[in-house]
Protein backbone atom coordinates (compact mmCIF):
# COMPACT_ATOMS: atom_id res chain seq x y z
CA UNK A 1 0.00 0.00 0.00
CA UNK A 2 2.80 2.34 0.80
CA UNK A 3 6.59 2.59 1.33
CA UNK A 4 9.32 5.17 2.10
CA UNK A 5 12.56 5.90 3.32
CA UNK A 6 10.98 9.67 4.19
CA UNK A 7 13.43 10.81 1.15
CA UNK A 8 10.93 13.69 -0.29
CA UNK A 9 8.83 14.12 2.63
CA UNK A 10 7.48 17.18 4.19
CA UNK A 11 5.64 18.03 7.42
CA UNK A 12 3.46 20.89 7.89
CA UNK A 13 1.61 21.82 11.34
CA UNK A 14 -2.55 21.74 11.14
CA UNK A 15 -4.52 23.09 13.70
CA UNK A 16 -5.82 21.06 16.62
CA UNK A 17 -2.08 19.70 17.53
CA UNK A 18 -1.94 17.98 14.12
CA UNK A 19 0.73 17.24 11.45
CA UNK A 20 0.23 16.90 7.70
CA UNK A 21 2.70 14.97 5.25
CA UNK A 22 3.26 15.82 2.07
CA UNK A 23 5.72 14.46 -0.63
CA UNK A 24 6.76 11.59 -3.24
CA UNK A 25 9.71 9.44 -2.15
CA UNK A 26 11.54 9.23 -5.80
CA UNK A 27 13.60 6.33 -4.39
CA UNK A 28 10.99 4.38 -4.92
CA UNK A 29 8.53 4.12 -8.22
CA UNK A 30 5.67 3.39 -6.78
CA UNK A 31 2.99 3.25 -3.65
CA UNK A 32 5.36 6.54 -2.72
CA UNK A 33 3.42 9.78 -2.26
CA UNK A 34 1.96 10.69 0.98
CA UNK A 35 -1.30 11.81 -0.63
CA UNK A 36 -2.38 8.72 -2.94
CA UNK A 37 -1.72 6.69 0.68
CA UNK A 38 -4.73 9.19 2.35
CA UNK A 39 -6.21 8.80 -0.57
CA UNK A 40 -6.31 4.88 -0.84
CA UNK A 41 -9.89 3.77 -0.59
CA UNK A 42 -9.10 1.88 3.31
CA UNK A 43 -7.76 5.01 4.66
CA UNK A 44 -9.47 7.77 6.11
CA UNK A 45 -7.34 10.35 7.75
CA UNK A 46 -2.96 10.28 7.73
CA UNK A 47 -1.71 12.76 10.39
CA UNK A 48 0.78 12.91 13.22
CA UNK A 49 -0.52 13.53 16.72
CA UNK A 50 0.40 14.81 19.76
CA UNK A 51 -2.91 15.62 21.31
CA UNK A 52 -1.73 18.60 22.87
CA UNK A 53 1.03 21.07 23.68
CA UNK A 54 3.70 22.93 21.68
CA UNK A 55 6.86 22.34 19.58
CA UNK A 56 9.27 22.86 22.33
CA UNK A 57 7.63 20.10 24.38
CA UNK A 58 7.08 17.25 21.77
CA UNK A 59 8.28 16.82 18.22
CA UNK A 60 8.33 14.83 14.94
CA UNK A 61 10.84 16.06 12.36
CA UNK A 62 12.60 14.94 9.57
CA UNK A 63 16.49 14.53 9.46
CA UNK A 64 18.47 14.62 6.83
CA UNK A 65 22.14 13.57 7.55
CA UNK A 66 24.70 12.21 4.59
CA UNK A 67 22.25 12.04 2.03
CA UNK A 68 19.55 10.08 3.88
CA UNK A 69 16.81 11.38 5.62
CA UNK A 70 14.83 9.91 8.01
CA UNK A 71 11.82 10.64 11.09
CA UNK A 72 12.45 11.70 14.43
CA UNK A 73 9.82 11.92 17.08
CA UNK A 74 11.28 13.15 20.20
CA UNK A 75 9.46 13.80 23.66
CA UNK A 76 10.47 16.79 26.28
CA UNK A 77 8.10 17.18 28.65
CA UNK A 78 5.00 15.49 29.86
CA UNK A 79 2.91 17.90 27.29
CA UNK A 80 -0.95 15.96 28.18
CA UNK A 81 -3.07 15.91 31.25
CA UNK A 82 -5.71 13.39 31.44
CA UNK A 83 -6.88 13.97 34.78
CA UNK A 84 -4.87 13.26 37.56
CA UNK A 85 -2.02 12.08 34.92
CA UNK A 86 0.39 13.80 32.84
CA UNK A 87 2.12 12.20 29.31
CA UNK A 88 4.01 12.62 26.58
CA UNK A 89 2.62 11.44 22.74
CA UNK A 90 3.96 11.32 19.46
CA UNK A 91 2.70 8.99 16.55
CA UNK A 92 1.57 8.86 13.22
CA UNK A 93 -2.02 7.92 13.18
CA UNK A 94 -3.76 5.98 10.25
CA UNK A 95 -7.41 6.75 11.19
CA UNK A 96 -11.09 6.32 10.08
CA UNK A 97 -9.88 3.10 7.95
CA UNK A 98 -12.35 0.70 6.11
CA UNK A 99 -12.16 -2.99 6.26
CA UNK A 100 -8.51 -3.44 7.23
CA UNK A 101 -8.40 -6.73 8.82
CA UNK A 102 -4.23 -8.16 8.28
CA UNK A 103 -1.63 -5.47 8.76
CA UNK A 104 1.81 -6.63 7.77
CA UNK A 105 4.67 -3.75 8.08
CA UNK A 106 8.73 -3.42 8.43
CA UNK A 107 10.50 -0.43 9.51
CA UNK A 108 13.74 0.49 10.55
CA UNK A 109 13.88 1.58 14.37
CA UNK A 110 17.03 3.36 16.28
CA UNK A 111 16.27 4.00 19.52
CA UNK A 112 18.06 7.19 21.07
CA UNK A 113 21.49 5.65 23.16
CA UNK A 114 20.27 8.13 26.15
CA UNK A 115 17.16 5.64 26.11
CA UNK A 116 19.99 3.14 28.05
CA UNK A 117 19.66 4.81 31.08
CA UNK A 118 16.23 3.75 31.81
CA UNK A 119 17.95 0.72 32.60
CA UNK A 120 19.25 1.68 35.68
CA UNK A 121 15.75 3.28 36.83
CA UNK A 122 14.50 2.13 40.22
CA UNK A 123 10.98 1.76 38.75
CA UNK A 124 9.36 -0.46 35.88
CA UNK A 125 9.13 0.55 32.60
CA UNK A 126 5.78 -1.27 31.36
CA UNK A 127 4.59 2.14 29.54
CA UNK A 128 6.71 2.78 26.86
CA UNK A 129 4.84 2.55 23.58
CA UNK A 130 6.12 1.84 19.56
CA UNK A 131 3.33 0.34 17.67
CA UNK A 132 -0.26 0.28 18.81
CA UNK A 133 -3.58 -1.33 16.96
CA UNK A 134 -7.07 -0.65 17.41
CA UNK A 135 -9.85 -2.80 16.45
CA UNK A 136 -12.47 -0.27 17.84
CA UNK A 137 -10.97 2.73 19.47
CA UNK A 138 -11.99 3.73 22.92
CA UNK A 139 -12.75 7.50 21.96
CA UNK A 140 -15.06 6.82 18.87
CA UNK A 141 -18.80 5.03 19.10
CA UNK A 142 -17.44 1.64 17.82
CA UNK A 143 -18.35 -0.57 20.13
CA UNK A 144 -16.47 -3.06 22.23
CA UNK A 145 -12.44 -1.18 21.75
CA UNK A 146 -9.75 -3.45 21.66
CA UNK A 147 -6.22 -2.81 20.98
CA UNK A 148 -2.67 -4.62 20.87
CA UNK A 149 0.39 -2.37 21.99
CA UNK A 150 4.04 -2.85 21.59
CA UNK A 151 6.49 -1.56 24.59
CA UNK A 152 9.87 -1.27 25.06
CA UNK A 153 9.83 -2.53 28.66
CA UNK A 154 11.47 -3.45 32.06
CA UNK A 155 9.82 -6.00 34.65
CA UNK A 156 11.97 -5.87 37.66
CA UNK A 157 12.61 -2.61 39.41
CA UNK A 158 16.31 -1.63 40.07
CA UNK A 159 18.98 -1.71 38.07
CA UNK A 160 19.07 -4.08 34.50
CA UNK A 161 21.50 -5.67 32.32
CA UNK A 162 18.90 -5.74 29.03
CA UNK A 163 15.73 -4.22 27.97
CA UNK A 164 12.61 -6.22 26.56
CA UNK A 165 10.02 -5.74 23.92
CA UNK A 166 6.84 -6.16 25.46
CA UNK A 167 2.93 -7.05 23.69
CA UNK A 168 -0.38 -6.89 25.32
CA UNK A 169 -4.31 -7.21 24.04
CA UNK A 170 -6.63 -5.56 26.33
CA UNK A 171 -9.97 -4.42 25.83
CA UNK A 172 -12.83 -2.49 27.80
CA UNK A 173 -16.16 -0.93 27.59
CA UNK A 174 -16.87 1.43 24.98
CA UNK A 175 -17.22 4.71 28.04
CA UNK A 176 -14.48 7.17 29.65
CA UNK A 177 -13.89 6.34 33.27
CA UNK A 178 -13.83 2.26 32.51
CA UNK A 179 -11.17 0.33 33.18
CA UNK A 180 -9.17 -1.48 30.88
CA UNK A 181 -8.53 -5.73 31.15
CA UNK A 182 -5.67 -7.61 29.83
CA UNK A 183 -6.62 -10.15 27.54
CA UNK A 184 -3.29 -11.59 27.08
CA UNK A 185 0.27 -10.48 27.58
CA UNK A 186 3.98 -11.30 26.87
CA UNK A 187 7.22 -9.96 27.43
CA UNK A 188 9.78 -11.76 25.49
CA UNK A 189 12.99 -12.80 27.29
CA UNK A 190 15.21 -14.21 24.65
CA UNK A 191 16.42 -10.82 22.72
CA UNK A 192 18.08 -7.93 24.85
CA UNK A 193 16.87 -4.57 22.96
CA UNK A 194 19.65 -2.45 21.23
CA UNK A 195 20.12 1.08 21.80
CA UNK A 196 22.07 4.07 19.47
CA UNK A 197 21.61 1.50 16.67
CA UNK A 198 19.07 0.49 13.71
CA UNK A 199 17.11 -2.64 13.49
CA UNK A 200 14.24 -3.75 11.55
CA UNK A 201 10.91 -3.96 12.80
CA UNK A 202 8.47 -6.62 10.99
CA UNK A 203 4.74 -6.78 12.63
CA UNK A 204 2.09 -8.73 11.30
CA UNK A 205 -1.54 -8.54 13.20
CA UNK A 206 -4.50 -10.43 11.64
CA UNK A 207 -7.96 -9.66 13.02
CA UNK A 208 -9.46 -12.49 14.75
CA UNK A 209 -10.50 -14.51 17.84
CA UNK A 210 -8.68 -16.58 20.23
CA UNK A 211 -8.06 -19.14 17.54
CA UNK A 212 -7.41 -16.71 14.30
CA UNK A 213 -5.75 -13.91 15.88
CA UNK A 214 -2.42 -13.52 15.18
CA UNK A 215 0.58 -11.63 15.88
CA UNK A 216 4.12 -11.41 14.64
CA UNK A 217 6.98 -10.01 15.55
CA UNK A 218 10.77 -10.26 14.44
CA UNK A 219 14.03 -8.02 14.76
CA UNK A 220 17.23 -8.16 12.51
CA UNK A 221 19.89 -5.85 14.42
CA UNK A 222 21.85 -3.99 11.95
CA UNK A 223 24.47 -6.38 10.27
CA UNK A 224 23.02 -8.92 12.61
CA UNK A 225 20.70 -12.18 11.70
CA UNK A 226 16.54 -12.27 12.31
CA UNK A 227 14.93 -12.92 15.33
CA UNK A 228 11.17 -13.70 15.95
CA UNK A 229 10.50 -12.25 19.05
CA UNK A 230 6.99 -13.27 18.92
CA UNK A 231 4.50 -15.87 16.71
CA UNK A 232 1.31 -15.92 18.63
CA UNK A 233 -2.21 -16.82 17.70
CA UNK A 234 -4.46 -15.03 19.92
CA UNK A 235 -7.47 -12.32 20.22
CA UNK A 236 -7.26 -9.84 17.90
CA UNK A 237 -10.60 -8.49 18.93
CA UNK A 238 -13.12 -7.98 21.74
CA UNK A 239 -14.47 -11.18 22.85
CA UNK A 240 -17.62 -9.72 22.62
CA UNK A 241 -17.03 -8.63 19.02
CA UNK A 242 -19.97 -9.88 16.84
CA UNK A 243 -19.30 -8.51 13.51
CA UNK A 244 -15.44 -7.54 13.39
CA UNK A 245 -14.65 -4.37 11.03
CA UNK A 246 -10.88 -4.25 11.15
CA UNK A 247 -8.66 -1.98 12.67
CA UNK A 248 -10.37 1.26 11.91
CA UNK A 249 -8.02 3.12 13.72
CA UNK A 250 -3.58 2.51 14.44
CA UNK A 251 -0.72 4.03 14.83
CA UNK A 252 1.62 1.94 12.60
CA UNK A 253 4.59 4.22 14.36
CA UNK A 254 4.64 5.77 17.64
CA UNK A 255 6.48 7.43 21.11
CA UNK A 256 4.08 7.31 23.98
CA UNK A 257 4.72 7.46 27.98
CA UNK A 258 3.83 8.71 31.36
CA UNK A 259 5.03 11.24 32.96
CA UNK A 260 7.52 9.59 35.54
CA UNK A 261 9.41 8.25 32.43
CA UNK A 262 9.91 11.75 31.08
CA UNK A 263 10.76 13.30 34.44
CA UNK A 264 13.54 10.85 35.25
CA UNK A 265 15.21 10.94 31.84
CA UNK A 266 14.93 15.03 32.27
CA UNK A 267 16.98 14.69 35.20
CA UNK A 268 19.63 12.90 34.27
CA UNK A 269 20.12 15.34 31.29
CA UNK A 270 19.25 12.56 28.63
CA UNK A 271 17.40 12.60 25.66
CA UNK A 272 14.04 10.89 24.70
CA UNK A 273 14.03 10.49 20.89
CA UNK A 274 13.49 7.51 18.44
CA UNK A 275 14.68 7.18 14.57
CA UNK A 276 12.41 5.49 12.11
CA UNK A 277 13.22 4.77 8.41
CA UNK A 278 12.24 2.48 5.66
CA UNK A 279 8.74 2.14 6.58
CA UNK A 280 6.67 0.05 4.33
CA UNK A 281 3.02 -0.99 4.83
CA UNK A 282 0.93 -3.53 3.10
CA UNK A 283 -2.40 -5.14 4.01
CA UNK A 284 -4.02 -8.78 3.62
CA UNK A 285 0.12 -9.86 3.23
CA UNK A 286 1.42 -12.44 5.93
CA UNK A 287 5.68 -12.93 6.46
Amino acid sequence: MFQTSFNGTSLTNDDYSKVNFSGTDTAYSEFNNWESLEGHSKVGKVQISYEDGEDSERLASIINEGGNSYMKFQIMEPHIQEGSIDKGRVQLNLYNNQCIKEIYQTVRLKLHPDLAYLKDWEERVSWFSLFEFWNNADWTKEKYPFRVTVNLFKDDKGPVDDMRFHVKGDYKKNCKICKWNIDWEQENTNFSVPFGEWMEIEIHLKEGDENSGKFYMAVTPEGGTKEVIFDLTKRTQHYKEKCPDGFTHFQPLKLYMGDKTIDYMNEGGKEISVFLDDWDFWVNKAP
